[in-house]
């Protein structure tokens, strides 16, 4: 009888069997659903993290693009006065060259005169005529000596003014440079 005691049927051992083998099935199951657990885990934060870099990325890209977008507007501004200035300063060397011709004209009409002063003297017969003739051309020296005048007061002032226009657009160039390079400062955030 005590035999029959511990004796197990072939029955049981095949119950003991299939519930060992059921157990470890089950405990498979379950490390394979702490596993795939797990991976999701994982990969929603490769994701979440994946995101937030493309999300920081893209507000870098558009902060890049509006401060570009700024200081092209300025570089712009910049040449659009640039251009203004070379176009005062064209317009003083213009003004200077017709100023120089008239210059010119003053002088070889001075220089008429001179000679007509001298014509008249050596000329003895006619005195009174002569002296009215020297008086006339004087009077005329007079004027030429005040166009000439006329004539190098613009030539200074449109020296003054292409000097002035100059500053400026050594100002403006000065500026425009350290806007040049301070435009790629924004780029250093990014480490590529």
């Amino acid at each position: 009888m005590g035999n029959k005691m511990n004796s197990t049927t072939p029955e049981e051992e095949t119950t003991v069997t299939l519930e060992e083998a059921l157990l470890q099935f089950n405990r498979s199951v379950l490390s394979q659903e702490e596993q795939n657990l797990q991976m999701g885990r994982r990969t929603s934060y490769i994701i979440s993290f994946g995101v937030l870099a493309i999300i920081l990325l893209a507000i870098g890209v558009v902060y890049l693009t509006w401060s570009q977008k700024n200081d092209m507007k300025k570089m712009n501004d910049y040449m659009e006065g640039m251009t203004k200035s070379i176009s005062v300063m064209s317009d003083a060397v213009v003004g200077m060259q017709t100023t120089m011709r008239k210059v010119e004209g003053g002088v070889n009409e001075l220089s008429y005169h001179a000679q007509s002063i001298s014509h008249a003297i050596n000329q003895k017969e006619n005195v009174t005529g002569t002296l009215l003739n020297i008086s006339d051309t004087i009077r005329l020296l007079q004027t030429d000596a005040q166009g000439f005048k006329k004539g190098m007061g613009d030539v200074n002032y449109n020296l003054g003014n292409i000097n002035k226009q100059m500053k400026n657009l050594n100002r403006k160039l000065s500026v425009m440079v350290q806007d040049v390079n301070r435009m790629p400062s924004p780029t250093r955030m990014f480490p590529f």
